[in-house]
């Protein structure tokens, strides 16, 4: 973290968090749209990482600068931020973003599947950037070869099944709803319907207990839905 103190932000922008399309949570990755009142302002389109200041704390994230090629054919450019460990209701609230290096340039993918594995990059490049390790000595995962091990033993997983464990082990200090999940990872409204997340998460708990009875790894929030702990 010393080493990133060292490092100054290329730009800062401030403005107040909006209602974007909702994009970002049927890949899983909700995003803080800022107002931009004067687009000149704004650096070169792309993605950045990112520090963020937000009611006197301070987090860390991905900000993409530009239009959306993969979701529309609109021309209006956007502030979009992904925070890191982070799913509140910010709404209304007045955020400062300071940017600190751009990592790459916008991109227009095929489906929204390839856009979220994209993003997963994007996010461990930002944790790399600032020094966030994983915490878990006994679940690891890696995004970049789809690899899952518990206890070093190397656990198989369906695309669905590790798409809702990733998504809770990415975000440590996180409880997700039944209807956040199902959005996130089958890329559609849940309308109320999240028994294929029970299902999942209830079979990825069968194959992690074979490799350790001692971590559950996936806590359920009585009346809410799902978090994991790692430590």
């Amino acid at each position: 973290m010393m080493e990133r103190m060292r490092h100054f932000p290329v730009s800062v922008l401030q403005g107040i968090v909006i209602h974007g399309r909702g994009i970002g949570k049927l890949v899983g990755i909700p995003t803080a749209n800022l107002n931009v009142v004067n687009e000149s302002d704004l650096p070169e389109a792309g993605v950045y990482i990112s520090k963020v200041m937000l009611d006197s704390n301070v987090y860390y994230g991905i900000t993409h600068i530009g239009t959306r090629p993969t979701i529309d054919n609109d021309r209006d450019l956007s502030v979009e931020t992904h925070i890191l460990n982070f799913n509140k209701e910010i709404y209304g609230n007045t955020m400062e973003i300071q940017l600190y290096r751009k990592i790459r340039s916008t991109l227009k993918f095929d489906n929204l599947s390839l856009l979220l594995e994209q993003i997963r990059l994007d996010c461990l490049a930002s944790s790399e950037f600032w020094g966030i390790k994983p915490v878990s000595l006994h679940l690891y995962m890696d995004i970049k070869t789809h690899t899952v091990k518990v206890d070093n033993q190397q656990l198989s997983l369906s695309k669905k099944e590790f798409d809702i464990l990733y998504m809770l082990y990415s975000n440590p200090e996180v409880a997700f709803t039944k209807e956040q999940i199902y959005e996130a990872v089958w890329h559609e409204a849940s309308n109320g319907y999240c028994h294929a997340v029970e299902n999942t998460i209830y079979q990825i708990r069968k194959k992690i207990k074979v490799y350790s009875v001692q971590h559950d790894f996936i806590k359920t929030v009585v009346g809410y839905g799902y978090r994991i702990q790692l430590k």
